[in-house]
């Protein structure tokens, strides 16, 4: 991660630089990173509708979940997108089974390579042809599927939560100071970076506890079926129905947070013993919670420190931030960083 974050940051040219677009820019290197882990670094070698394999990844997923908002699909349900009426549906699906089959010869070619198997995801999910167990076996299908799941934790989500990260930081900057300090005491204090430094970051772990608080890029969960009739507090929910929490509510209600509307991190500092433990859960909670959320965190404190460490930033000129959910929540216009290199 840190090896893949240097590369791009120092890689970044001067017109770049005056107008930052920072999170599809920290998808990039987020993308990297999750290729590397899951496909070895021969991924750049592949792309999807002339976009490296990640950020194509990237614009299906948010054009799948705006289908999945239109009436005709919250009607009918996922044959919608197979009626020859709803051409651009139809065009969405062939993306879809074009991307898929891009992983499907990748995961061909891997196998071909048999004794030269390089020390990645990919390797280990192949590996398990071996086993003697069918169930523990994946077939190429698990394995594209584990690859998109391992991409929604590791590089969009992520990508959101570093620029809206830097976005608060640009806006509250009494914090740069003490993140600057405790960097110096902690993370250049080692070429490599290690599990250990990062569990010390404690004033950017509140950083980015407070960006999940205010601008978590998942505010809502998947839809679950109801497999009975209960009620929670007052409402009835019958079997059958679906149902979902809204994160975003209980993350702005003032009964758990005091001044919602405020970027204050010191309320997970002084106050986070005292909360309920379902209030604040931006990677859900229970057996289906985000998989990929200690990823997350490690690649978001690594992106930002090397960030600051190269970087003087400030928000473009004029800029009004404004929300809006798509795939995630995120900024409805582009989110412009002017950056100048530290002497």
């Amino acid at each position: 991660i840190q090896e893949t974050t240097r590369e791009f940051l120092g890689s970044l040219k001067p017109e770049e630089m005056k107008a930052y677009n920072v999170i599809p820019k920290v998808q990039e290197i987020t993308g990297e990173i999750v290729g590397r882990i899951f496909f070895g670094k021969n991924l750049n070698s592949y792309t999807f509708e002339g976009k490296p394999l990640t950020l194509a990844l990237a614009d299906i997923m948010s054009d799948v979940s705006m289908v999945g908002k239109t009436m005709p699909a919250l009607l009918l349900g996922a044959k919608v997108m197979k009626m020859p009426f709803f051409t651009k549906n139809q065009q969405l699906l062939k993306r879809i089974t074009g991307f898929r089959q891009i992983c499907y010869d990748i995961i061909e070619a891997r196998k071909a390579q048999k004794d030269t198997m390089p020390d990645d995801l990919l390797a280990l999910l192949l590996n398990s042809l071996n086993s003697n167990d069918i169930e523990h076996r994946y077939s190429d299908e698990d394995i594209v599927n584990e690859f998109i799941t391992f991409f929604v934790a590791g590089m969009d989500t992520t990508g959101h939560l570093i620029g809206m990260a830097l976005y608060n930081l640009s806006q509250n900057p009494q914090y740069l100071d003490e993140l600057k300090a405790e960097r110096d005491l902690t993370y250049n204090q080692e070429q490599q970076v290690t599990a250990e430094t990062l569990q010390k970051m404690d004033t950017l772990h509140c950083v980015l506890k407070e960006t999940l608080r205010m601008h978590t890029p998942a505010p809502t969960s998947f839809l679950r079926v109801s497999l009975e009739d209960h009620v929670i507090g007052d409402l009835k929910v019958k079997k059958g129905e679906l149902v979902r929490a809204d994160f975003c509510f209980l993350f702005n209600n003032p009964k758990h947070f005091p001044e919602p509307s405020k970027f204050d991190i010191d309320r997970w500092r002084n106050n986070e013993a005292k909360l309920d433990p379902y209030a604040f859960i931006p990677f859900s909670a229970g057996s289906r919670n985000c998989i990929g959320q200690h990823l997350a965190i490690i690649e978001s404190k690594i992106i930002i420190s090397e960030f600051l460490e190269k970087f003087d930033f400030k928000l473009q000129d004029g800029y009004k931030l404004k929300m809006a959910l798509r795939f995630l929540y995120e900024p409805e216009q582009d989110l412009l960083l002017e950056l100048s290199c530290k002497k």
